[in-house]
């Protein structure tokens, strides 16, 4: 499971959806994501949804919005524990598993707890910040949380393309810096990009 956690709006999924290579999981500029959603390999693409109650569905990619989105699920009213997407991409083929997770610290309190909830199932994880702004005091405790659940970690600067070169330099500058003391490390590398253009880019 590599999991790509980060505050809401970060663009997380833009960012699933860029690896993929295609505009599969819904995003809007609302704090969206509200069900955690895991992306692995298949033949066709196809959708299966786990309720708590243990029962499963299976549906089609088109009707994501309505179980893994906070407009479309609203406070998660049909009880969905987990959505599990099939897609044949070359990424997923040897087993790997993407894994979507709910914005921290959006005003749905309850999206944090189910990342939380989350951290123990994590193999490898994606932090994923902004460039505007930059990290957060918020986002430093997350990841002092999670970093005992994780065997790897990637730092992952988003929106760059919101920043004129020499702002992006600056702001990438100070999120390393502050990575580093949050962390203990002399260096920690960050991996700046924009999602948005690497999806349009890759549907181009």
């Amino acid at each position: 499971n590599l999991v790509v956690f980060g505050e809401f709006k970060r663009g997380k999924t833009t960012f699933i959806n860029a690896l993929l290579g295609r505009n599969l999981l819904p995003s809007a500029v609302v704090p969206l994501t509200s069900v955690v959603t895991i992306l692995r390999y298949g033949d066709a693409p196809q959708v299966e949804v786990e309720f708590l109650d243990g029962h499963r569905e299976v549906t089609a990619t088109e009707a994501l919005r309505d179980y893994v989105t906070e407009k479309g699920n609203p406070q998660n009213v049909r009880q969905v524990k987990v959505v599990r997407v099939a897609v044949p991409s070359p990424l997923l083929r040897k087993g790997l598993q993407l894994v979507d997770t709910p914005g921290v610290g959006s005003v749905y309190e309850h999206n944090t707890e189910t990342t939380r909830d989350f951290l123990e199932q994590v193999d490898g994880a994606i932090l994923l910040v902004a460039s505007d702004p930059p990290i957060s005091r918020g986002e430093c405790e997350f990841l002092m949380e999670m970093r005992p659940h994780v065997a790897r970690l990637f730092v992952v600067q988003n929106k760059i393309d919101q920043l004129r070169p020499s702002e992006a330099a600056e702001s990438l500058e100070f999120t390393e810096g502050v990575l580093c003391e949050v962390l203990g490390q002399g260096e920690v590398e960050v991996f700046a990009l924009s999602a948005r253009e690497a999806l349009e880019a890759q549907q181009e």
